[in-house]
């Protein structure tokens, strides 16, 4: 029976492993963004599904993950003891990180510049060779790996097995000298949830997504990784780092604690959670509506995507006091004055951000924007000759060298902050790179009479807690489609599990690869994805069973070769 159950939840943790390398794959197909970050995008090959298959997914997924290895690092625990786990954690965890990520950051930035010489009309032999330009770039020092791009689940996951090992080690020894039984009340807690979710689960799975949703109003997060420095080496020292490690690590302790009740996993019935799920969904999202009504408003897109109606906001800019001559003379051409921010998905030169050139050095936009507040700066050329200052604790826009190719509005970082609520707004002209007009009046970036920030409404962490309701109903959902399609052990089901590890490390350098491919090629854009998807399973596992199954690498990764 146990062996039965084991097979289940691996299948799981493989099946997850796989919806994420599709999940990054769509990020080359979603209309938001326009490649300047992240995956290139040719912006003909795009379509509203695949943003609604990133959201789908980066709703539950990672979360599940965390889920799956708390209950495997207790399997751990409970077999070998703790000494033995650590030694394993380090092993299969810290170690392939560290080994792993220089040469991965490599193939990541050299497959992306791969598919964007493809973007820019280069054929594909032409692209490959000049995708080693990443070596002669003056950012090249970029190429290190100064962070852990993908690999940031590993870093999270040893530290919550780290503090797995030291708290199941101070209550022990706490235990023996007070002579209480082995546990804390956040545990206890967590092992009532556990048996409720397999004994009672209707009950179960309600107090499971009370208890995430409470976590999350107590973050103020409406999201485990949004705000957060997750890919970041010292996550640790950032508040919101810290953030999305206590998310997270609510869904890896209680993965942890559900090993007590390995035995009743079989009884998680798919009927049943497709109940609950149809059942509290409605419900919340019953609720939700029923709270908007009374005040439509919420600084979360998530909520005003769903139930807001949007405003028209104008933008305007003064350009006057810019050097045009001096841009000109030094060999810059002008594709246009941009107002990029949370509205426009900060594209760069999209069309949701160019502005219109009205005369006298006058650039203006009309924007259509939801409830909230929205932040924005102006830009020139879109990002182009812009740096990310890295010796600051945030993310600072700077313009090297030329004067003007990018800006932020003030000396110091700080976008503008515009708050719309329930009219129309036509903005105060601001001068270029000031708070003010060029005559230095102060512009007004409020309106409906809000002088208080409206991120700060009492009514926001009742959003948060109704946006994140329904994660752990997913997880539960997908717990039990496992169970009731892979209780038995599958040959082929064994072998992804296998190669799940791998997959996960080698995936993304070809979810670039593959795209860029088909860069300009006039085919539908679901044909595309079915094709990209198609390559990057082959390089995935491909390269696993070649280079890795049953070499040194490996052993390396699993503990063990396989024939």
């Amino acid at each position: 029976m146990e062996s039965q159950r084991i097979h289940s939840l691996d299948a799981m943790r493989a099946i997850l492993m796989l919806l994420g390398v599709y999940f990054h794959l769509s990020l080359a197909y979603v209309t938001f963004g326009d490649g300047s970050e992240g995956w290139v995008k040719d912006q003909s090959s795009t379509s509203p599904f695949f943003d609604f298959v990133f959201g789908a997914l980066h709703y539950f997924r990672m979360h599940g993950f965390f889920m799956i290895a708390g209950f495997f690092g207790s399997l751990l625990y409970h077999k070998k003891g703790a000494k033995r786990m650590m030694t394993n954690r380090v092993k299969r965890i810290l170690l392939p990180l560290l080994v792993m990520i220089a040469p991965i950051k490599l193939l990541i930035t050299y497959f992306r510049n791969f598919s964007f010489q493809r973007n820019e009309g280069f054929s594909i032999w032409e692209s490959l060779l000049r995708g080693f330009s990443i070596f002669e770039l003056p950012d090249r020092w970029e190429l290190l790996p100064f962070d852990t791009a993908h690999l940031w689940f590993l870093n999270y996951l040893f530290f919550m097995s780290l503090l797995a090992y030291l708290l199941k080690s101070l209550v022990s020894k706490y235990s023996r000298f007070h002579a209480i039984d082995d546990g804390i009340f956040f545990s206890n807690v967590l092992r009532k949830i556990t048996s409720k979710l397999f004994l009672k689960p209707w009950i179960g799975t309600l107090l499971f997504s009370l208890s995430y949703g409470l976590v999350m109003m107590l973050l103020k997060r409406a999201d485990a990784q949004f705000g957060a420095p997750f890919w970041s080496w010292y996550w640790f020292t950032d508040l919101n780092g810290i953030k999305t490690f206590v998310a997270f690590g609510f869904f890896y302790f209680l993965g942890w604690h559900m090993y007590h009740y390995k035995n009743l996993i079989s009884q998680v019935g798919l009927k049943k959670q497709l109940s609950i799920l149809l059942v509290y969904t409605i419900s919340i999202w019953g609720l939700t509506y029923g709270v908007f009504s009374l005040f439509p408003y919420s600084i979360y897109p998530q909520i005003q995507y769903g139930l807001g109606e949007t405003n028209d906001v104008t933008l305007t800019v003064d350009m006057s006091t810019f050097d045009f001559e001096k841009f000109y003379e030094d060999g810059n051409e002008l594709r246009g004055v941009f107002v990029n921010g949370n509205f426009s998905e900060w594209c760069g030169e999209c069309d949701k951000a160019i502005m219109e050139d009205i005369g006298e050095g006058i650039y203006t936009k009309k924007l259509q924007m939801y409830n909230g507040d929205h932040k924005f700066i102006f830009s020139i050329n879109g990002w182009d000759g812009a740096n990310r200052d890295k010796d600051n604790d945030y993310e600072e826009w700077i313009s090297p060298g030329k004067e003007g190719l990018d800006c932020k509005p003030l000396p110091e970082f700080k976008e503008y902050t515009i708050q719309v609520f329930k009219e129309d707004i036509i903005l105060d002209t601001i001068c270029w790179k000031e708070c003010t007009d060029c005559e230095g009046n102060i512009t007004n970036l409020t309106s409906a009479g809000m002088k208080e920030p409206l991120g700060e409404s009492p009514y926001n962490l009742l959003y948060l807690f109704l946006w994140n309701f329904g994660v752990p109903m997913y997880i539960m959902l997908a717990m039990a489609i496992c169970i009731r399609f892979f209780r038995k052990q599958s040959k082929k089901m064994r072998y992804i599990s296998d190669a799940s590890y791998w997959v996960y490390i080698i995936h993304l350098p070809a979810t670039h690869f593959a795209p860029g491919l088909f860069h300009g090629v006039a085919i539908n854009v679901f044909l595309k994805f079915i094709i990209s998807s198609i390559l990057v399973t082959i390089i995935c596992f491909g390269s696993y069973h070649i280079f890795v199954r049953n070499t040194f690498i490996g052993k390396f990764l699993n503990g063990r070769k396989y024939d």
